[in-house]
């Protein structure tokens, strides 16, 4: 085991759930709303045993069983690289040391669907995991990490869901933040290496729309150091996942608020899995063609449902989406 990384032992603070917003049109799903427009959301543990109960539901499928690399078949698991700082998506709850969230759940059920257990790798910081899919480290990443045109050079993604970025400040928006122009000039926090940073960076680049007057980074290397930039006055913003805002909008008791703007720069979600494990790559995406069927009544959609994010949810998952002209003009 890596130093600095640990199975269950660390607990990281994340509140929040949320609906989300991306609205891609023609990909068969209705249109994404603003994290400030969000339903009202189950707490935690009453999502979390909902949507175990549509886990329980999934069954081994054989064929996809025995397309599993030798070395995952001797071992009986499925090692999951995760970061635990997303909520709804995957994040420790409370004082519970095992975490919870919608791609928790449904990564139990597509190991449910491979005949294999799920394990989980908890990896230090966001810039870890693509490393520790790419040396072998873990098996495959599960946790809110957009697929990327550059980050399919690196490991291989199964594509399962679309969001995109939203705009959190501290409750009752006092610095009147409207959109990404607001932002210009403001001091405004994000995790080093994701989306959410390279988005801030093309609004500072010249022609952006902050170029004249830039927006300046607090890198943060957490979701967590993120929120606590935001409260002690380090940052007047938050860039984050479009449902982590509206998560933490709602269960933060009027500490934070969503900016009510469109989520921008919606693009796919994706498992990760190492360049040379195509057998594992199919298989994964397999068994999310299965939990997929039915539409509306499948153990996709109502896991999704009980965390309150099946707006995000796509028809059918796909590999290295951004490669092909479905989703690449939002990669």
């Amino acid at each position: 085991m890596v130093k600095g990384e640990h199975m269950f032992t660390s607990k990281v603070r994340r509140v929040g759930l949320a609906v989300v917003a991306a609205g891609l049109v023609g990909l068969g799903m209705a249109p994404l709303a603003s994290a400030s427009s969000a339903g009202t959301v189950n707490n935690p543990g009453m999502a979390n045993k909902i949507s175990n109960s549509y886990v329980a539901k999934a069954t081994e499928d054989v064929a996809l069983h025995n397309m599993l690399p030798s070395w995952i078949l001797k071992k009986g698991y499925i090692l999951v690289g995760a970061q635990f700082e997303n909520a709804p998506d995957d994040f420790y709850s409370g004082t519970a040391n095992t975490p919870v969230g919608f791609e928790v759940n449904l990564a139990h059920a597509i190991g449910k669907e491979l005949g294999v257990g799920i394990k989980y790798l908890q990896l230090p910081v966001w810039s870890s995991i693509v490393p520790a899919v790419q040396d072998g480290r873990v098996d495959m990443s599960m946790t809110a990490m957009n697929d990327r045109v550059a980050r399919e050079q690196l490991i291989n993604f199964v594509d399962y869901l679309v969001d995109g970025i939203g705009i959190l400040v501290k409750g009752g928006n006092p610095e009147h933040i409207t959109g990404p122009s607001s932002l210009c000039g403001k001091n405004v926090t994000d995790s080093a290496g994701t989306t959410q940073e390279l988005y801030l960076q093309s609004l500072n680049a010249t022609g952006g729309a902050c170029a004249s007057n830039p927006i300046h980074e607090v890198i943060a290397s957490s979701t967590a150091q993120e929120l606590a930039n935001l409260a002690t006055g380090r940052a007047d913003a938050v860039l984050n996942d479009n449902i982590t805002d509206a998560f933490d909008a709602q269960t933060m008791h009027g500490a934070v608020t969503a900016v009510n703007y469109p989520p921008i720069e919606s693009g796919p979600y994706g498992i990760g899995v190492g360049k040379s494990d195509v057998r594992l790559l199919r298989a994964v995406n397999g068994a999310l063609q299965n939990l997929m069927k039915g539409g509306a009544n499948s153990i996709y959609q109502q896991i999704l449902t009980a965390w309150n994010v099946a707006s995000v949810s796509i028809p059918a998952p796909v590999i290295n989406g951004c490669a092909k002209p479905l989703y690449h003009a939002y990669c």
